[in-house]
């Protein structure tokens, strides 16, 4: 699955906007607009090393798998849940201070040019302590951070949302966003990503609803593309009212997914994988999450039952969506390092 270096960035424009002959390439000219390579991990937090055992390595461990897998999908942007935003931690981490900052120097050591939307750990006037914190307004966003490429996109502004609705045992969720310019184009568009409440489906609700609200304020006349982890499947009760919401309010799910309904012509042109599940449990056999009948479907496949979404304008076209993994295709089973428990999903928005 692996696609050709950025097209702007090597500044060859004009690409004709189809499937056929655009490979995938980011932030490229076409005919009815830019093509950005969007994506959403959640990274898992490097707190859990402390429980790794089995196939569950340790971040310092999963960190080249992360960096591979991200790398290998030329993205303009990614929205990552669970990059640690402690300190505390450091010791655990290959050259960050915090997991996010790892991360991105993971990327850029391996060729990428990323930046961060915010680096800050904490919104408080020592952004590096929320001890006796003073606040200032660093866009920080917990452990959910944008990293965009530096070479296809600039950030002309930037945000966090905490909700308002919290499940405290947890810590705290947050909506990080970013308006970004397309550099070869100049088109904008609003991007965001979060990590709702997993265990608290009344208080993961109230997030999401909160969700809509927030990125109504925000969106202007761009267009939108919001990821992220947010602990519902289609077939969740939850997603009966939400997942309308989201389409009803302008921005329906990339793969073109609905309420309990499986086998629905899906959205975008093209289909990698994506009768997998997003949420894997560092389970090498792909069988047991996985509608692996349908992986020869491309026309009306069941789409794996996941967590992890992209949503778009409705106006927008998708070239292609993947549920990214690294595994041996005829047998069905994971290679290498894990990279997460969950997968990175990855599109291509055809922004107008």
């Amino acid at each position: 699955m692996r696609v050709w270096k950025a097209a702007a960035a090597a500044g060859l424009l004009g690409l004709l906007a189809t499937t056929a002959t655009l490979p995938g390439g980011t932030a490229s000219a076409a005919t009815s607009g830019p093509d950005v390579r969007v994506g959403s991990f959640n990274i898992l937090t490097v707190s859990a090393d402390k429980t790794a055992s089995g196939e569950r390595k340790s971040w310092k461990v999963r960190r080249a798998a992360i960096v591979s897998q991200v790398t290998g999908q030329d993205l303009d942007v990614l929205g990552v849940q669970e990059a640690n935003q402690r300190t505390y931690w450091a010791d655990h981490l290959v050259d960050g201070r915090t997991q996010y900052l790892d991360l991105r120097n993971g990327l850029n050591a391996a060729g990428g040019s990323f930046a961060l939307t915010s680096t800050a750990p904490f919104n408080c006037r020592n952004a590096w302590s929320e001890r006796k914190c003073t606040y200032q307004n660093r866009a920080a966003s917990g452990d959910n951070r944008i990293l965009y490429n530096t070479e296809t996109l600039s950030v002309v502004g930037r945000g966090a949302y905490r909700y308002r609705h919290q499940d405290t045992r947890i810590g705290v969720a947050y909506l990080a966003w970013a308006r970004l310019r397309v550099r070869a184009t100049g088109q904008t568009f609003l991007f965001g990503t979060t990590h709702l409440a997993p265990g608290n489906e009344t208080v993961r609700v109230a997030q999401w609803q909160e969700l809509i609200a927030r990125v109504n304020s925000l969106k202007g006349g761009n267009p939108v593309v919001l990821t992220g982890d947010f602990n519902t499947m289609k077939y969740s009760k939850s997603a009966r009212t939400l997942l309308p919401a989201m389409v009803s309010n302008g921005y329906g799910d990339a793969l073109g997914q609905h309420y309990a309904t499986n086998g629905t012509v899906p959205r975008p042109t093209t289909l990698d994988h994506v009768w997998i599940n997003s949420l894997n449990r560092f389970d090498r056999d792909v069988r047991n999450w996985s509608y692996e009948q349908d992986r020869g479907n491309t026309r009306d496949p069941n789409t794996g039952n996941g967590i992890d979404w992209i949503f778009a304008s409705n106006d927008l076209t998708i070239p292609r969506y993947s549920v990214v993994v690294t595994m041996d295709e005829p047998t069905l089973r994971l290679t290498g390092t894990i990279p997460s428990d969950h997968c990175l999903v990855t599109a291509t928005v055809r922004l107008r």
